[in-house]
């Protein structure tokens, strides 16, 4: 499992990450039980796809973001497939939240998706025969 760590907002006065030149300083101590597992998470966004985007996108391995101990999710990268042409190439990702597992996407989001998704597919289709 990878776990991505961000920085907190400017605001915060929890700083556990400092980066100065070449030295990097992390302080993490973080205990929280997940209300949902990458493997919940990811049949839920493998449903979604299914029945709201395509068949031809699927999840990725994802990794597990914490921005703080309020904000932390489940980010899967999605990647388009076309049967013997295999993974064509990333369209985007949805985030999942770790505590609540709601999807965190919202209409842009999507809709950058399937342009992305478009875009591949228009990029591998096969040459009229004359």
């Amino acid at each position: 499992m990878v776990i991505a760590l961000t920085q907190p907002a400017q605001e915060s006065d929890q700083s556990f990450i400092s980066l100065d030149e070449d030295k990097l300083q992390l302080e993490v101590k973080l205990s929280l039980t997940l209300g949902i597992t990458a493997e919940q998470a990811n049949r839920k966004v493998t449903r979604f796809l299914m029945d709201e985007v395509s068949l031809l996108i699927h999840p990725q391995t994802p990794i597990l973001v914490v921005a703080d101990q309020a904000a932390i999710f489940w980010r899967f990268p999605l990647i388009f497939s076309m049967g013997p042409r295999g993974k064509l190439g990333q369209v985007g990702e949805i985030d999942v939240d770790a505590q609540s597992g709601e999807l965190l996407l919202n209409e842009d989001m999507l809709r950058e998706i399937k342009t992305h998704a478009c875009i591949l597919a228009q990029g591998t289709a096969l040459p009229a025969n004359n």
